[in-house]
């Protein structure tokens, strides 16, 4: 290729490419298209974007590093997209993102970003997470905790206010009081503005601000609104509780104070006595150690008796349903313990005058006798022996068949008697029993009855 085309070539582009470098330099955009290497994209995830826009400015420690260009609201928040300066710097993984006024009367936002610290890592994803964002407190969150009761009270403030100021005396009082205490304030004002006075204060207005700034920025200071609210709404529902307590709270401060003089006394008297106790502990120490032993083993028998003492339960509730029982039983026979207590036992202890021997034994003598006798048994049983007196019963009778006896009538009776008793007395072993028909009549013998 000759030169003159050459140069002809160059010609050409350069009358083209001039106007268009031109334009660029006019419209911004060739700085982008030169730099657009030096630029990075971060994201951070909040719970609302609030009033922020695409294109507000992002600040990294102060200074501005880049803006918003994205806002879009997902399941798990809402996600602001910012492109960055690579001359920023690194972002670790504590980095946080805050949502700030641009002006005091709010509406324009900014995000505030910290970069965190390097011993956390680089940054993953270069998205932070919601855990570390945060709004700004609008006036909005700070006015929802005047609801439910508080709000009925500040609606009754003003009549309130009216009806306290409807006495003239009361506000001149409290003019007069403000008189009074003037000095006082002043004195308070004087040392409200510090002792170097033009910068003390100064550095307080500023320290004060540094304060709201960090409240701003704390997460919890939303639970802290919330909670506060909670409390007066809490507050608010239990009133009247609260203006009984109150008003019973003069009594209960007096009962208090009697108490408390009372219960001094008393610790003057205990004292002596503590005193005293204090002198003899030493000697006791050994005792409730070689105790403790025991009562550890005691406490472990106890253990161990749980689920006896379970298993004696219905025992125990049928003994008191037998007892409820009984109780009319032995009720009844309460009258009749007291006359053997009384009469019975008195009367089997006494002696007869004419023997000397008790009742007691003279019955324990008898049954022995019958006993006895009745130890004789044959083929039909056991039988009694009477013994017989010249072969006549008339020992045993009552009275005496005699002639020399006075009574005809009675001589007849005994006689009688005699035979009756001869028959139904009178017992043969060998013989026929006694009653029945057959067999030869038995001799008389000495014998016995049945």
């Amino acid at each position: 290729m000759s030169s003159s085309a050459r140069h002809l070539r160059l010609g050409v582009a350069a009358i083209v490419l001039l106007p268009l470098l031109v334009l660029g330099v006019a419209t911004g955009a060739l700085p982008g298209l030169l730099h657009h290497e030096d630029r990075r994209t971060v994201r951070a995830i909040f719970a609302d974007a609030q009033q922020l826009r695409v294109g507000a400015p992002v600040r990294l420690d102060g200074v501005k590093a880049g803006e918003v260009s994205a806002i879009a609201r997902r399941a798990a928040g809402t996600v602001v997209t910012m492109r960055l300066d690579r001359s920023a710097g690194p972002l670790h993984a504590d980095a946080t993102a805050a949502l700030r006024w641009r002006t005091l009367l709010g509406s324009a936002f900014y995000v505030a970003l910290g970069r965190g610290t390097p011993a956390a890592g680089s940054l993953p994803g270069d998205t932070i997470a919601r855990a570390r964002t945060r709004g700004q407190v609008e006036l909005d969150d700070v006015a929802s905790v005047v609801r439910g009761g508080a709000r009925q009270g500040l609606q009754r403030l003003p009549r309130a206010l009216g009806d306290a100021l409807a006495d003239p005396a009361q506000p001149a009082g409290t003019l007069r009081a403000l008189d009074e205490a003037s000095p006082d304030l002043a004195r308070g004002l004087a040392a409200l503005r510090g002792r170097r006075v033009g910068s003390d204060l100064r550095s307080l207005v500023a320290r004060s601000a540094q304060v709201t700034e960090a409240l701003g920025r704390s997460r919890r200071l939303d639970g802290l609104v919330s909670d506060a609210a909670t409390t007066v709404d809490a507050t608010a529902a239990e009133a009247t509780a609260i203006r009984t307590a109150l008003d019973r709270a003069p009594a209960a401060l007096r009962d208090t104070r009697a108490t408390l003089a009372r219960l001094d006394t008393t610790l003057s008297l205990a004292d002596p006595l503590v005193r005293r106790l204090s002198a003899a502990a030493p000697d006791v120490a050994p005792t409730l150690r070689a105790l403790r032993p025991t009562v550890v083993r005691a406490d472990a028998l106890l253990r161990d008796a749980r689920p006896l003492l379970r298993s004696l339960r219905p025992a125990v509730t049928a003994l008191r349903g037998a007892a409820a029982q009984a109780e009319p039983l032995l009720r009844g026979l309460q009258p009749s313990i007291d006359r053997l207590e009384r009469t019975i036992l008195p009367y089997l202890a006494e002696k007869d005058e004419g023997t000397g021997t008790s009742t007691t034994v003279m019955i324990g003598a008898t049954f022995a006798s019958v006993g006895g006798s009745a130890g004789t048994e044959d083929a039909n049983g056991h039988f009694i022996r009477f013994p017989l007196s010249a072969g006549s019963s008339s020992t045993y009778l009552p009275c005496q068949t005699y002639l020399s006896n006075p009574d005809k009538a009675r001589f007849l009776e005994c006689q009688s008697l005699e035979a009756a008793l001869k028959t139904v007395l009178s017992y043969d072993p060998l013989g026929a029993v006694p009653g029945t028909a057959g067999g030869p009549p038995a001799p008389e013998r000495a014998g016995g009855s049945r």
